[in-house]
């Protein structure tokens, strides 16, 4: 069942990350708005690896879970710009 919601929220991910690629074309304001939201997310993703022993506490996992979410949240990422550079 774990899995099941794992790959729903892959799924929504890539999905977000192509919404947010989409409404990054419409007008350069918005691509713009859209970069900086994508290095936030960057900066918080270098982070995390970077923390991971402190935020596995803080977030009462374990810390193969915690770089498990973080690759899958790159895997996200990069299919979901790779839907919105090949469109």
């Amino acid at each position: 069942m774990r899995a099941m919601y794992l790959a729903n929220y892959f799924v929504a991910g890539c999905i977000a990350c192509s919404l947010l690629g989409w409404v990054a074309s419409l007008h350069l304001i918005a691509f713009r708005a859209v970069l900086c939201l994508l290095a936030v997310i960057a900066i918080a993703w270098g982070l995390s690896w970077l923390l991971d022993f402190s935020l596995s506490k803080l977030l009462k996992i374990s810390v193969a879970d915690l770089q498990a979410l973080l690759i899958g949240g790159l895997a996200m990422l990069l299919i979901g710009l790779g839907v919105f550079l090949c469109t």
